[in-house]
């Protein structure tokens, strides 16, 4: 085909096929008049204050979440000797805190999900599993495995339907102000979030190999072990580093409740100190930030040991 071929007959015709669907026009007219409605019938959306004071709440704003030396005209060179200050009294324990809380929270869900993965697979927890017939047996057989997956199904959805702060609030109520109802509220959390992330990853698998695998005799256990673990590893960990980073996230904010976190100081510095406030939000960014770069590497480390098997 030449280089200075026409296209345009092609593409027109090409638009005057595509799909219509009536219904979908219909729902965004109707779409487009609610929104137009709302946004001429409403009240003000910016409340009552006028543009001038808006603005001198903004610049007061900005001004008070400068660090305190520069509010003071010392210059931010005195910076440093602040933000040490307030990690010795404090910081360091609190992200300390927050990164534990987080790891121990999602590696305890991660072990709680991988054995619970052959009970809740549609394609494992069968009699013929993997689509290899599995001999014939009794009824109840099959409908025990099939309510056993329904049910483990049903506590992944249960899990992740509850929020963990009011888990880690149940928690704390039961078990006292200490660090483990954070962490056992957010391996809950994270348990059906996890379930349902890794069991859709298994579900969606190559299993060519697993299959080949079962011919030769192998048992379910073994196979999935052995073989499909290995193969979908590298898929796994992006869920689950995933869900480590979001662990971050939900651990300053259940510090909240009390415990020494990142969201305890946040929590403390909101209302009266805007620049420590904003200082403890960076340091928990950057601590996203940081187990975002260890977990890229881990995995292009993890692609390149596959790739030279």
């Amino acid at each position: 085909m030449s280089p200075a071929t026409d296209h345009s007959p092609r593409i027109a015709q090409l638009r005057q096929q595509r799909p219509r669907s009536l219904f979908l026009t219909f729902s965004g007219v109707v779409v487009l008049g609610l929104v137009l409605w709302a946004w001429l019938t409403s009240g003000p959306l910016l409340g009552r204050l006028s543009h001038e004071q808006r603005w001198r709440n903004f610049w007061s704003f900005a001004e008070d979440l400068q660090p305190r030396p520069v509010r003071r005209e010392e210059g931010w060179e005195g910076v440093p000797a602040w933000a040490a200050d307030l990690m010795s009294s404090g910081g360091w324990e609190a992200l300390g805190n927050t990164f534990a809380i987080s790891l121990m929270a999602i590696i305890i869900a991660a072990v709680a999900v991988l054995p619970m993965l052959l009970l809740s697979s549609r394609r494992l927890a069968a009699r013929d599993s993997l689509g290899i017939f599995g001999g014939r047996g009794s009824r109840v057989y099959d409908w025990s495995l099939g309510a056993i997956g329904a049910a483990v199904r049903s506590a992944y959805v249960l899990a992740r339907a509850i929020p963990e702060y009011l888990l880690a609030f149940l928690l704390l109520s039961l078990l006292g102000p200490q660090v483990w109802p954070l962490i056992l509220a957010l391996a809950i959390h994270n348990f059906g979030i996890l379930g349902r992330l890794w069991g859709e990853v298994v579900e969606n698998a190559d299993l060519t190999a697993a299959r080949q695998a079962r011919l030769a005799g192998a048992g379910r256990i073994s196979v999935f072990f052995t073989i499909l673990l290995p193969e979908l590893c590298n898929r796994l960990l992006v869920f689950f580093f995933y869900r480590w980073e979001t662990c971050v996230k939900d651990a300053t904010v259940l510090g909240m409740l009390g415990l020494l976190t990142l969201g305890k100081l946040i929590t403390l510095a909101k209302g009266f100190f805007w620049d420590e406030m904003l200082f403890y939000v960076l340091l928990a960014a950057s601590l996203i930030w940081i187990a975002d770069i260890l977990t890229g590497i881990l995995r292009s480390r993890l692609r390149q040991a596959q790739a030279g098997l």
